[in-house]
């Protein structure tokens, strides 16, 4: 399924935000060119080219100089056709080169434009730099995050730039749609506001009992037992029991109804107050059991339990992983080794809809792209001799 079949988009966007919102165009059938300045864009080499190799599968590169009064001119021209333009500069840099949404759409009345942003396009933080760990810090994302008697950590992955990232997709289609009864529209959505949208119950929570929110480590407050549990072989697994129905499963499930009949167990408050010592009875039990075979008996009795996997054993041994295709092969530029990657979680009816191509060489479809946007020979190779585009 391509319902962004026939739609242009041309992506000035770099790091991860950005070029996860195109990605996920490309993977629904939206041509997208990649405009990247003459030496390439800066995130190509970062993680040893793990995260562009990630990020920018299914694109087409087109590598011109923006800061040539050329290259800005052609830049412009492309604008003016674009179905799509997607940015990830602070606020004011496009203005630089006349690309901005006030220019674009001057040419280009019905353009879907999309600005990805570290705090959006106005407000006292609109010039700040910002990446992920940036936007988890300033929204209280670090502040919930760690062990309880710990520093505040930072997720272990860019957490906020994907979800950025397919918020901006999702509002690009959104805006597509909308085009139907006429118009340009200028979409502005930032890492901040994303990760203080990930922060709703603890808001919430903040609100309504003026106490403010705290590290719990792998638990949630209140709620027990509920966390990071050990079998008998050592390998940890978490649990979440997050209601006395479900305790009663685990105790019925474990063969330990001798902890129904405890009133210090009886009612979610509680199991709370008594968790640790919860926690050494259900160790006892569970010591029993490896985790494999632990969690499958959790499991077959409705109990939310899964294994604590590392990245090896995911990608390596995990059976549903394998089962719903999540991973694809690409190829690592930077390396010049081929490797595999997440799929975006696209899913149709006939299965995933993400079947891309390995991210493309710095330049390599300059001439290619020119030449569908009707450029002649003659002008493509005086751009190339001039130095404003750069072909690979």
């Amino acid at each position: 399924m391509q319902p962004l079949e026939g739609i242009d988009v041309l992506d000035f966007t770099q790091s991860i935000a950005g070029p996860i919102c195109t990605q996920s165009l490309t993977a629904l059938g939206a041509n997208v060119v990649k405009i990247e300045p003459p030496d390439g864009d800066a995130f190509r080499p970062l993680i040893d080219g793990a995260m562009f190799a990630s990020c920018n599968r299914g694109k087409r590169s087109l590598s011109l100089d923006l800061k040539s009064d050329e290259g800005r001119a052609l830049a412009q021209e492309l604008a003016a056709e674009a179905d799509v333009v997607v940015e990830s500069f602070r606020p004011g840099v496009m203005e630089r080169y006349d690309l901005d949404y006030e220019s674009v759409s001057e040419t280009n009345d019905d353009v879907v434009y999309c600005s990805v942003t570290g705090f959006g396009q106005d407000g006292p933080y609109e010039d700040y730099p910002a990446y992920d760990p940036i936007a988890q810090a300033m929204s209280g994302l670090l502040s919930v995050t760690g062990p309880a008697d710990g520093k505040p950590a930072r997720v272990g992955t860019s957490a906020i730039d994907y979800t950025t990232g397919l918020t901006a997709a999702m509002l690009v289609m959104g805006g597509l749609l909308g085009r139907r009864s006429g118009g340009s529209e200028h979409i502005d959505v930032s890492l901040f506001e994303v990760a203080t949208t990930w922060m709703g119950y603890r808001v919430a929570e903040y609100t309504a009992t003026d106490e403010v929110p705290s590290r719990s480590g792998d638990t949630i407050d209140g709620i027990a037992p509920y966390g990071i549990f050990e079998a008998g072989d050592g390998d940890p697994f978490y649990l979440a029991t997050a209601s006395t129905k479900l305790y009663r499963r685990l105790c019925r499930t474990l063969e330990r109804e001798d902890l129904l009949e405890d009133e210090r167990f009886e009612t979610l408050n509680s199991r709370w107050e008594h968790r640790e010592t919860l926690r050494a009875e259900l160790e006892e039990a569970f010591a029993e059991y490896d985790r494999r075979e632990l969690v499958e008996q959790l499991v077959s009795g409705g109990i939310p339990a899964g294994p604590v996997q590392s990245v090896d054993e995911l990608v390596e041994e995990d059976p549903h992983a394998e089962s719903r295709d999540f991973f694809v092969e690409t190829y690592n530029q930077h390396l010049e080794e081929p490797c595999r990657t997440t799929r975006l979680p696209f899913r149709f009816e006939d299965g995933p809809v993400d079947d891309l191509e390995s991210p493309p060489r710095q330049g390599e479809h300059s001439r290619a792209v020119l030449e569908e946007w009707g450029y002649d020979d003659e002008t493509i190779e005086a751009l190339l001799a001039d130095g404003v585009i750069v072909e690979s």
